[in-house]
């Protein structure tokens, strides 16, 4: 009996407006389940996400405009509600990856750089003494060889 008047009740619900539905579904992609703060609410299965898309949902027929929405709930579970954190946090999530991507890539650069002219100045270097041994040895060759004639 429950389970039918569930059912006409969900049913019997007027359909949002398509710019209702869209502002909806922004916000429940805007907020994070508060059970574990993994998922959005528009995919978490729990009971809170479920309780926050139908709160959602009034708050936007009641004519709330998304930043009214994302201020409620941020003022209820702090801003680790929200998946895109406001102002400066949001700008440092952002930037921070940046930034260690570039230095990172910076100081590979340098390192890669310096190994290379380390190899060339030691391949020159085991070059020249590869021809002073060759020469060198020539050089005893001529030597011994003078040295009978004298």
């Amino acid at each position: 009996m429950k389970v039918a008047i569930a059912f006409l009740l969900l049913s019997s619900a007027v359909p949002l407006p398509p710019a209702q539905e869209a502002e909806v579904k922004k916000v429940e992609e805007s907020l994070l389940a508060p059970c574990c703060y993994s998922q959005t609410i528009d995919k978490h299965m729990s009971g809170e996400a479920f309780q926050m898309r139908d709160e959602v949902t009034d708050m936007v027929v009641q004519g709330m405009t998304e930043r009214e929405i994302l201020e409620h709930y941020k003022a209820i579970y702090g801003e680790r509600i929200l998946v895109v954190p406001d102002g400066r946090t949001g700008v440092v999530l952002f930037a921070l990856p940046v930034v260690i991507f570039v230095a990172c890539s910076g100081i590979l650069f340098f390192f890669l750089r310096r190994m290379l002219r380390t190899r060339s100045h030691s391949n020159v270097l085991t070059t020249r003494e590869e021809g002073n041994s060759a020469r060198e040895a020539h050089r005893k060759e001529i030597d011994r060889q003078t040295e009978e004639f004298i």
